[in-house]
């Protein structure tokens, strides 16, 4: 389970404008949202910094993720 569908959305981003961000392609990332692709720790560190917002946040289930506090 994750959060980076619900963070996106609020942040007004789209998959494609978030793919641009992070280089991650847009079908990777409607993948990671829909919980068929598990985010390798380099893209989930990518994804929260594009979304202004921590690995912890975005994917609170995941094992390695942190808070970057």
């Amino acid at each position: 389970m994750n959060n980076l569908q619900k963070v996106r959305k609020e942040r007004g981003l789209s998959q494609l404008k978030l793919s641009m961000m992070t280089g991650i392609a847009p079908g990777d990332i409607s993948r990671i949202e829909n919980n068929w692709l598990k985010p390798y720790p380099g893209w989930r560190k990518r994804l929260a910094r594009a979304c202004g917002t921590t690995e912890a946040e975005l994917f609170p289930t995941e094992k390695g993720a942190i808070d970057g506090g």
